[in-house]
């Protein structure tokens, strides 16, 4: 079937990722059985004498033209293109699906990816699980070699760590309970401290208002005075007019309305002045209110720098004092440290108790896990044909695909060790041969260096026709 690379590649390097995780917890990874020998720099670096044989002349190889010519590059060729191959299966998606067949390839790969994330769950469970069950023996073995109490997973070494943090937590409380006591009082001050300066400052503001209402309220007075005094005569005369019986309707008319017309004037520039003194005393009350505003609030925020001044202080002497008392407590503490690792390394029975413990944990883990690992192998063999068979083709499996990358990447490692390996023989066997005391990989030796490339190939290669003897050329850095 054809098949085409799909953004459905990051699905698949999940996959890998957890055949990786596998692979990792079972100890079937390859890379500690295989030393990478690739790159020429890796096998006769240029920072190193070269390979030294007997002779006093200096020599070099191009190893790169020596593996492409060994009889073994065809096969190493051959599996680095099927990882090729495998790697573009492993990131690809059939084509030219029906919709129901691209339904099922999509519900399978959810289904996949699903009980992936439960495998992975499971056994960071499962490692969790053992790791307490490891603290917990531990801490029982500890116990009894030392005599000591012990904490439930930390062991003696737990149980001192325990002991020293709730110390050092006691000696910080009491040093909190000491500075907040001290700032509560401080507090408690200020409050009625202020309180005090607001009720001095409000009684202040109150006094000059009810002052200037005052010397508002004469000016109305005298005002009230003034006018009455002023009109007093005409008054007078007007109402001794207004007494006479013979006067006529309109005579008596006239003298109510001159009355009427005295007081209305009088009225007006009272009550004009009332107006004026009424805005005058808000303006005055509010100015008043604005200055006590600031006094209080100039009193308040200089009380509470003088506050925090002293407050950093206190806490300043806290610190200092707390100090030696920790630095003690440590003390004392590094060294009981110092004495349980001491006697716990130089026990024989515990290193060989804890030991036993760990293996035997590691052993059960391991257990476990295989068994994980067959359920999950199990559980997506059987999606992979479940979906097969409901979109009547067959799927393939990533993760599978990723085991035979891993199996084909160890077999290449293999057999480019293999080549290498043979070439560092044939290099020392022809080296020994010419007189030749050192040779560089990929770098010309100093002065006159003799290529040996040529000499090396045809060592590998018997069947090919011999070639010219090997010249002296003068030294150049590649």
């Amino acid at each position: 079937m054809v098949k085409q690379l799909s953004p459905r590649a990051a699905r698949a390097a999940r996959a890998m990722s957890a055949l990786a995780l596998v692979l990792a917890v079972l100890g079937l990874g390859a890379c500690n059985r295989h030393q990478d020998n690739e790159g020429v720099r890796n096998l006769l670096g240029a920072a190193t004498p070269g390979l030294v044989a007997s002779g006093s002349l200096i020599a070099y190889v191009d190893m790169d033209t020596i593996v492409r010519a060994h009889p073994l590059n065809a096969q190493l060729r051959a599996l680095e293109g099927q990882i090729i191959v495998l790697r573009q299966e492993s990131v690809s998606v059939p084509t030219g699906m029906t919709t129901a067949q691209s339904s099922a390839y999509n519900a399978m790969q959810r289904d996949l990816e699903a009980a992936q994330v439960k495998f992975e769950q499971d056994l960071a469970a499962r490692r969790s699980y053992y790791e307490r069950q490891e603290a917990q023996a531990m801490s029982q073995v500890q116990g009894a070699v030392l005599g000591a109490p012990t904490s439930d997973t930390g062991g003696v070494l737990g149980g001192l760590q325990q002991q020293y943090g709730d110390q050092a937590k006691q000696l910080q409380k009491q040093a909190f309970e000491t500075l907040q006591t001290y700032r509560n009082s401080l507090y408690k001050q200020d409050a009625d401290h202020l309180k005090h300066v607001q009720q001095l400052v409000a009684e202040n503001a109150r006094a000059k208002i009810r002052q200037r209402s005052s010397e508002l309220s004469t000016a109305e007075t005298r005002l009230q005075i003034d006018l009455a005094r002023r009109d007093q005569s005409q008054r007078l005369n007007l109402q001794t007019k207004l007494q006479n019986l013979t006067l006529s309707d309109k005579e008596r008319a006239d003298y109510n309305a001159q009355l009427q017309n005295m007081s209305a004037r009088e009225d007006a520039q009272i009550n004009a002045l009332k107006a004026r003194d009424t805005a005058a005393l808000n303006a005055f009350e509010k100015a008043q209110q604005a200055e006590a505003a600031a006094k209080f609030d100039a009193e308040r925020k200089a009380t509470q720098t003088a506050t925090q001044a002293r407050l950093a202080a206190r806490q300043r002497e806290v610190q200092a004092a707390m100090g030696p008392q920790m630095q003690a407590l440590g003390g004392k503490f590094q060294q009981q440290l110092q004495d349980v690792n001491k006697k716990l390394a130089t026990d024989p029975k515990f290193q060989a108790r804890a030991q036993n413990i760990h293996s035997q944990m590691q052993s059960k883990f391991l257990a476990d896990a295989k068994a994980a690992d067959a359920d999950y192998r199990e559980t997506r063999k059987a999606l992979i044909a479940r979906y097969s068979a409901i979109a009547r083709m067959q799927f393939q499996d990533n993760q599978a695909i990723a085991a035979q990358i891993e199996k084909l990447a160890a077999d290449r490692r293999d057999l480019y060790t293999k080549i290498v390996d043979q070439i560092r023989l044939q290099i020392s066997a022809v080296a020994k041969r010419d007189g030749i005391a050192t040779v560089f990989a990929s770098i010309r030796g100093g002065g006159v260096a003799i290529n040996l490339t040529d000499q090396v190939t045809k060592a590998l290669n018997p069947a090919s026709p011999n070639g010219p003897q090997p010249q002296a050329t003068t030294s150049r850095a590649l």
